[in-house]
């Protein structure tokens, strides 16, 4: 029956995306009608597939981007001035009901990479190929570190953070395939706990294997890439010794990008500052579903909506790089800038963007505020003169006044890639508030008026057909509204 399993799971993974031949650019076998075949190679392309492909229905709940991207409009810096895809997103229309197409994706999507973790382990455990230990325990440590990676993004999504309240109801932890629709919401502290011990075991099942992936897998997850995961979990738990030490190590071996590099498209996982990302070759492209379709405005073919805040572009100096690549728009309200940071590729195969070393600067210098200034200082510091020639040490007086510093710069550095902004506000427990040339305030707030950080609506709500599938929950389990 598991096996069976098995092999429904990686043909929908496979075979049943939108428009796409996954198995090209992840170079894995394909399915067979010998269902006893199923190895945990396949397994593991199934994994990488149906994370990067996923498809929700519609155009703004496409591929894994598409959680990032809603989660970018729905903060401070990019906005949606039109009725055009990733407008519910950034009006907040999308946290009020349970049918929202929204936290449908949100949480499908996660709970299906999830479901294919737990598949790559078994195989791993069963084995009918016959690989080298060395090589199940690779394959082990990449899908324990996406599992977490999901665990991670349902529980910012549907929960506030840790530092809030870490016994609130969490999300279900699933840790075998038969575990889907049969598990209760754990705490916030029990998924965090769970994320831990996967994120331990991944770290030391791949510096065990100690296998080296090539240039060419960069889709896949290395040692590298589980710390970086890691060190976004414990920022966002405030385990700042954990964070910085992890973000150091996961960084090495990256340089940062040069600033010709930096103003090149994003579009290319060849770039030696990415650690982790996409490939796509032009038979794979989502079309007008991709990424690039809603952010780059000088494509051929696209929806061209996302939009650059007027305040947003005030915070970058003359003589940042980053400034450069936002360019007028038009003179229609909200839309006096666009950016120039994400450009397709000729035959729309641009590249996704998943992790760079940037990054992992930014979290070490945030997480060593709260314990050696200086030094935090002089980290990011490195990464603010690689982008502005001009950017001088830090001059704050409390490790309060620095990070601030910092949560400017990540929203520099890293606006339409992770949903940065609306995270961290909602990690640090921000009030919403839009300014500049914004065109809508969230759901129920009127334009120039905070939306609390106490409110209930930073929290999607559990899809209805979850509470009525999972054996385990009930309507007393649905997340509050105000």
């Amino acid at each position: 029956m598991k096996k069976t399993i098995a092999y429904l799971l990686l043909s929908f993974a496979l075979v049943g995306t939108f428009s796409c031949e996954t198995d090209s650019f992840l170079e894995g076998p394909s399915p067979t009608d010998e269902i006893a075949e199923v190895t945990p190679q396949l397994a593991l392309v199934g994994m990488y597939s149906a994370y990067r492909d996923f498809y929700g229905g519609s155009h703004d709940v496409a591929t894994s981007k598409s959680f990032y991207l809603g989660a970018d409009v729905m903060g401070r810096d990019l906005q949606v001035p039109d009725f055009n895809w990733y407008i519910f997103e950034h009006r907040w229309d999308v946290v009020e009901s349970a049918q929202a197409r929204r936290s449908y994706y949100s949480w499908e999507m996660n709970y299906k990479l999830i479901l294919h973790a737990n598949q790559v382990l078994f195989t791993c455990d069963d084995n009918p190929s016959g690989n080298s230990t060395a090589v199940l325990n690779n394959y082990r440590g990449q899908a324990l570190a996406m599992r977490a990676n999901a665990y991670y993004n349902l529980i910012r999504t549907f929960q506030f953070t840790y530092a809030k309240n870490p016994s609130l109801p969490g999300v279900p932890i699933d840790l075998t395939i038969e575990d889907a629709n049969h598990k209760p919401r754990g705490t916030v502290q029990q998924v965090y706990d769970q994320m831990y011990v996967d994120m331990n075991n991944a770290i030391s099942l791949l510096e065990s294997a100690n296998l080296t992936r090539t240039p060419a897998h960069k889709y896949r997850v290395d040692v590298n890439v589980a710390k970086g995961l890691f060190a976004r979990i414990a920022l966002e738990r405030q385990d700042w010794p954990l964070a910085a030490s992890l973000a150091s190590q996961a960084r090495q071996g990256y340089n940062l990008m040069s600033n010709s590099d930096y103003v090149a498209g994003f579009n290319d996982f060849g770039n030696a500052e990415w650690m982790w990302g996409f490939p796509f070759i032009n038979t794979e492209s989502w079309g007008f579903a991709s990424f690039y379709s809603f952010i780059d405005h000088e494509r051929g073919d696209g929806y061209k909506d996302i939009y650059v805040n007027s305040s947003f572009y005030n915070l970058f100096s003359a003589t940042d790089i980053r400034r450069s690549l936002i360019v007028p728009g038009s003179a229609q309200p909200g839309k006096q800038w666009v950016t120039r940071k994400f450009r397709d590729l000729p035959d729309l195969s641009g590249h996704m963007v998943m992790m760079r070393a940037s990054e992992m600067y930014l979290i070490e210098a945030e997480a060593l505020a709260y314990s050696n200034l200086p030094t935090a200082k002089q980290v990011l510091l490195q990464l603010a003169q690689q982008r502005d020639p001009n950017a001088t040490l830090s001059s704050a007086s409390t490790a309060a006044a620095f990070v601030e510093e910092v949560l400017v710069e990540r929203r520099k550095e890293l606006y339409g890639e992770l949903g940065t902004d609306f995270f961290d506000m909602k990690r640090y427990q921000k009030d919403m508030l839009r300014t500049g040339n914004a065109v809508w305030a969230p759901v129920g707030t009127a334009l120039g008026t905070a939306l609390p950080a106490t409110s209930n609506k930073w929290n999607l709500l559990i899809p209805q057909e979850e509470l009525d599938l999972n054996d385990a929950l009930g309507p007393q389990d649905q997340n509050p509204l105000d």
